[in-house]
């Protein structure tokens, strides 16, 4: 395994250097992964101007060929050199209640509430590249394959581009599916026709959802357009149109049954908006309620409020099954 790899590295604010790292030396439980494909998910740019981040390798929605591994780590992941693989951003502790579920964005070794500093906590894409051995991101040649990694054959044939929206489509699946309920019959509204929102579209509807209405600005037009053609029925531009009124229209005034904010609601309205345009029953995945939400609005209507918050094992295997199945053009 001489010889060296090829990585960008973030060094400072928006700023970017091609470095060169020495190959990890592997042993029987880790592994290399050779990237093929690395994108760019949402929280990305705010972490490329986040102060206090560098030297950093981003990438965390990585897709590549097991190029090296070691024979405990290859019996352990059910996977051999050769294998394609999507990888996950977290290393958890594969030991606590959390990761026996799969639910490793829980585990207290992934949790970025649970510490004070985030960027010597390993975790892909996000963490110190001054950690040996430094390859923790896939905006490089090749990826090292921690012991901890949690990894998801693919198929030969899968498209590395489709493969590396596996993430971004997970966080669809758990959020407005596997934690806000979205299935046969339910009415769903999205707010944020971004990366995440279109994942939300895209899992409502592969669940079986009555109805997928998404929500954004006029500056978001051209994803509003897209959102229709990956499944949305309706997309609404909150500037140029009542969106209470679109709502209610089109639920006969009952209201809607799934709510997922995906915008990190900055100022506190879309929280209000969520509860009032709410069925009695609703599920909401909120990112705040602020002042302007009142705890007696949610018992009126009898809604189940939680946060969106990353990903489950199920989830992004579920995304990758859409993948395989649906085949959808790159370009």
């Amino acid at each position: 395994m001489a010889g060296q790899v090829r990585a960008a590295v973030k060094v400072g604010i928006e700023q970017t250097q091609i470095r060169r790292f020495d190959r990890p030396v592997l042993g029987e439980n880790d592994g290399l992964l050779r990237v093929e494909s690395s994108g760019v998910g949402g929280s990305d740019p705010e972490m490329y101007r986040r102060e206090n981040t560098a030297p950093c390798i981003m990438g965390h929605e990585v897709v590549g060929t097991i190029e090296a591994i070691g024979a405990a780590a290859a019996k352990r992941w059910g996977v051999r050199a050769g294998d394609r693989v999507a990888l996950q951003e977290y290393l958890p502790c594969w030991h606590c209640e959390w990761c026996r579920q799969g639910d490793f964005r829980l585990c207290m070794e992934t949790d970025f509430f649970n510490v004070k500093d985030r960027f010597n906590l390993l975790r892909y894409g996000t963490c110190n590249a001054g950690i040996p051995p430094h390859l923790w991101g896939g905006y490089a040649e090749h990826m090292y394959l921690a012991p901890n990694s949690v990894i998801h054959k693919i198929p030969a044939d899968m498209d590395a581009r489709h493969a590396t929206m596996a993430v971004p489509l997970g966080n669809g699946v758990q959020w407005a599916v596997l934690d806000g309920g979205a299935s046969i019959g339910k009415t769903v509204l999205v707010f944020g026709p971004g990366q995440q929102g279109l994942g939300c579209t895209l899992a409502a509807k592969a669940a079986g959802a009555l109805m997928v209405i998404i929500v954004g600005m006029t500056r978001d037009r051209a994803r509003l357009d897209l959102s229709l053609e990956l499944g949305a029925d309706l997309a609404v531009d909150a500037q140029q149109e009542d969106l209470s009124k679109v709502v209610m229209a089109v639920t006969g005034g009952r209201g809607v049954d799934v709510v997922v904010d995906t915008t990190g609601d900055p100022d506190g309205s879309i929280a209000a908006q969520a509860v009032a345009l709410s069925a009695k029953g609703a599920w909401l995945s909120l990112n705040g309620l602020g002042a302007s939400v009142a705890i007696n609005d949610i018992k009126k209507r009898y809604l189940t409020v939680r946060a969106p918050r990353g990903h489950s094992y199920r989830a992004v295997q579920t995304a990758l099954d859409i993948f395989a199945v649906v085949h959808w053009p790159i370009d």
